[in-house]
Order: C-alpha cells, then sequence, then structure tokens
C-alpha cells in the first residue's frame, strides 16, 4: 500500500513544427505529396517506441495541431509537442537527442521544413539515501512488509525543497494506479498507514538524528 520514492523525474520538452505543402485530397498525387502530418505521426510513432524500449523514459506527445484543418486538404503545417521524463538525467537527454536526429532525418526524407528546439529543462531530483533508508524502515514496521522502491514521474513541492534540505517521500498507493485524475482515490485504511508510517519515521528520527 505504500512505497517510497528513489527520485523526481528531470523532464524536457520540445516544441515541434513541421511544414510541408497543402493541396486538395483529390487533385495532389501521392508521389507529390509533402504531407506534414506523416512526418509528424512518424515521430509520433517513434516517441512511443523509444520510450517503451527505454527503461526509466516516459514520453508523451501532448499537443498536436493541424494546418488548413480541412477534410479533403492535405496537412501544410503540424505543430506539436514532444515530453520527456527520466529519473536519470543521462537517459532522458540522450532521447532528446536521438528524437531530434529522427525529426532531421525524417522532415528530410518527407521534404519538410522542421523546426524542433528544447524550450524547458529541469533536472531530476534524487531523493537522499539516508532519509529514504529510515522511511522504508518506518514503512516495513507499520505494514509489515518490504517496502517498494519507485520514481516520481510528477514534479512535486520536494523538488524545489531539495535546494534548501534532504529529502524523501512517500506514496500512498491510488486505486487503478489513477492519479492527477477526478477519479483519483486512495482507501482510508491506506491512509491511515501513510499517517502511522509518518509518525513512526519522525519518531525514530528525533530519537536518532541523522548526522
Amino acid at each position: 500500500p505504500l512505497g517510497v520514492v528513489t527520485a523526481i523525474c528531470g523532464i524536457e520538452r520540445h516544441p515541434v513544427t513541421l511544414t510541408g505543402e497543402t493541396g486538395h485530397a483529390g487533385t495532389l498525387p501521392m508521389e507529390m505529396r509533402r504531407d506534414a502530418l506523416v512526418g509528424a505521426a512518424a515521430l509520433v510513432t517513434e516517441v512511443d517506441r523509444l520510450a517503451r524500449a527505454t527503461p526509466g523514459l516516459l514520453g508523451t506527445i501532448g499537443t498536436l495541431d493541424l494546418a488548413p484543418g480541412a477534410v479533403n486538404a492535405v496537412p501544410r503545417e503540424v505543430r506539436t509537442t514532444v515530453e520527456l521524463r527520466a529519473p536519470e538525467d543521462a537517459v532522458r537527454e540522450a532521447a532528446g537527442v536521438a528524437l531530434t536526429a529522427f525529426a532531421q532525418e525524417t522532415a528530410a526524407a518527407q521534404g519538410l521544413a522542421l523546426d524542433m528546439t528544447r524550450s524547458y529543462h529541469q533536472p531530476a531530483t534524487p531523493c537522499d539515501p539516508a532519509l529514504s533508508d529510515r522511511l522504508a524502515a518506518a514503512v516495513e514496521a507499520v505494514t509489515g512488509g518490504p517496502a517498494p522502491r519507485l520514481a516520481s514521474g510528477a514534479t512535486h513541492d520536494a523538488s524545489a525543497m531539495a535546494d534548501l534540505c534532504p529529502v524523501a517521500m512517500l506514496f500512498t498507493r491510488c486505486a487503478g494506479g489513477v492519479s492527477h485524475r477526478p477519479e483519483e482515490s486512495a482507501s482510508g485504511a491506506d491512509m491511515a498507514l501513510a499517517v502511522e508510517t509518518l509518525v513512526a519515521f519522525l519518531t525514530a528520527f528525533a530519537a536518532a538524528p541523522a548526522a
């Protein structure tokens, strides 16, 4: 029911614009098309493939805007976003470089113009090993079982607090693994265990503060 966080994932975001040429869906032959959406579709698929193939990496295409946006027009321009997250900065940064190279190769092969930059970058925040071990010991004392260790894909206040002091985080399981949605919920029993664990952690820490 409880887990100890190892790190808060780092994040980077890449706005992407692919530009080709529009034309009527019925009069522009396939061999003459420079379809921006075809290039974007390849990038979307590659983000998903790379994230699934790379342990710890999360890849998301969060927006996709087409122009001219007509049912009978070849897309001239696609604006999209690539977001990457990972608990290890080197993994995330390597993925960003690889995806940029893939987008460049795809655009060149399909006769498209590409604008892709990294507009946002937030390093990962490792949790303090000593505090995390103490928190895991409290979980085990309260629940009678081992404390799973996992990274947090979402950002938390602890990532800012880590600039001031060591941090540790405790997770409580949510029904169905759902989070950041209205239907997110945790049972009263699990939340009670979390409170008991925090009390046990603080009590042990007060008795034997870290050096």
